[in-house]
């Protein structure tokens, strides 16, 4: 039995899909307040870095941070209380046929072999097109391999502590619109630009240079369904250097065009 709260802006809800006996569910960059029993095993793939408190089989909230990139895997029975002011987007793959041998629930598992299968998914889902059976299964058969064997992390990715990560992500977010570069990023915290790269594709699978176009486009998303402003000027707000880069970025990583995401009415 599940029970949720999710604040969503306008034109951001979620998408669900049913295949091959998986049900598919792709959740908005948006605060949530949730709390269910699951019924079957599931596996979660973090797009954003999340951050909230949660209760996972107990009556005990704690703290979490979510990295992004990562895989989460509940078993069936395990009750969750999970509340986020922020959110982050999210897909959720559950179904009777994902059975997790250890029968706890894990967090924070980075897969590079998952992201791309992630990636896969949210592209179909966000464009409406017809899921192929096959490929869907191979993608959801790819996120199960990749919570069962996780990639140990190296020298690199243990030195981008959290704290590290966070002063980096934050300086990302706070200068998202502006020229960033890794260079001064790398300054900031005294290391090279090369060894920043590094370090933080190790942590959070993903290259700066990726994770900062990944959040140019999820703030061009919820500006443009949240805002009646010109697209040209969403595309410079959000970092990109004009409305055709922003489109191809778009299209490149999402698989549609700005004007698939609805707009309020002006």
């Amino acid at each position: 039995m599940q029970t949720d709260t999710v604040h969503t802006q306008p034109g951001s809800v979620p998408i669900h899909q049913e295949m091959a006996g998986y049900g598919l569910r792709l959740l908005p960059a948006a605060g949530y307040d949730v709390g269910f029993v699951a019924e079957t095993g599931s596996i979660g793939f973090a797009f954003d870095c999340q951050a909230g408190s949660h209760a996972i089989a107990s009556d005990r909230r704690e703290d979490f941070v979510r990295l992004p990139n990562t895989l989460a895997l509940t078993p069936s029975g395990c009750d969750i209380r999970s509340r986020s002011e922020m959110g982050g987007e999210y897909l959720l793959v559950s179904g009777r046929e994902i059975r997790l041998t250890e029968g706890c629930y894990r967090t924070n598992i980075l897969s590079k072999s998952a992201s791309m299968a992630a990636g896969r998914l949210r592209k179909w889902m966000l464009s409406d097109t017809p899921l192929d059976h096959l490929e869907t299964e191979a993608c959801i058969n790819a996120l199960a391999e990749a919570g069962m064997k996780p990639q140990r992390p190296g020298k690199a990715a243990r030195w981008m502590t959290g704290n590290r990560f966070r002063k980096v992500a934050d300086r990302i977010e706070a200068d998202l619109g502006s020229n960033l570069s890794v260079a001064v990023l790398a300054q900031e915290i005294g290391v090279s630009a090369s060894f920043l790269s590094r370090a933080f594709s190790a942590y959070c699978g993903q290259s700066p240079y990726d994770y900062i176009v990944s959040r140019r486009l999820q703030r061009a998303r919820a500006l443009i369904v949240s805002t009646g402003k010109p697209l040209s000027e969403i595309a410079l707000r959000s970092g990109f250097s004009s409305q055709s880069h922003m489109t191809a970025s778009f299209r490149t990583r999402l698989g549609v065009s700005p004007s698939k995401f609805a707009r309020p009415d002006r």
